[in-house]
């Protein structure tokens, strides 16, 4: 854009620059200051913004924090990053409980233990405190201490520091010291009565 004879560029996605481009050439439409083409360019961000949004939730769900950095990293401003999340909230597009309850259960089956999974949904921008009934109504402990004694059990046993190796391997799914450490107890008591083939 010139501006009293300098020029100036904007940052913009390219499908916001292509639909620009688009309602210039169809329409006519040429914004002669500054503010109406800042208004312009907020307007077909939103429009551009709102398929992205629909084409994303489509393809799978998302944390409102998730899908407010992959809009900016688009290349959408914040502030319309910001009420593009904002709707996808108010039209149940996007809700951070519904997303959280389906992670939790998701990666839970997957063998994964309740510190692991409060630890990454605080990276999606969910704080696992705020939701209702955690952890109880989601991961009971006896549930979880099922799954790592299953998860110890597969480890394969070499003779060498297999207790060590098992709770390591359940802290790093993240089991809490205590689970790992009955677990591994469990697991490897079981091996030496032969209950549990190496």
């Amino acid at each position: 854009m010139e501006s009293g004879g300098t020029r100036e560029t904007w940052d913009i996605p390219k499908p916001v620059g292509r639909r620009l481009e688009k309602l210039r050439k169809t329409s006519g439409i040429d914004p002669m200051t500054r503010s109406e083409l800042a208004q312009k360019v907020k307007e077909v961000s939103l429009l551009s913004g709102t398929s992205k949004v629909e084409w994303l939730v489509n393809k799978r769900d998302y944390s409102s924090k998730e899908l407010l950095e992959k809009l900016l990293q688009d290349g959408y401003s914040q502030e319309v990053s910001e009420e593009l999340v904002s709707r996808a909230e108010n039209n149940g597009l996007v809700n951070d409980d519904r997303f959280a309850e389906v992670y939790i259960h998701s990666k839970s089956f997957a063998g994964w233990g309740r510190r692991k999974i409060e630890r990454e949904l605080a990276r999606k921008g969910i704080d696992c405190n705020q939701l209702p009934g955690w952890p109880e109504h989601y991961i009971s402990e006896s549930d979880e201490a099922e799954r790592a004694l299953e998860l110890a059990r597969r480890r394969r046993l070499t003779g060498k520091n297999d207790f060590q190796k098992i709770v390591r391997h359940l802290l790093s799914k993240g089991y809490s010291m205590s689970i790992a450490y009955d677990a591994a107890k469990t697991a490897l008591d079981s091996a030496s009565d032969g209950g549990w083939s190496v």
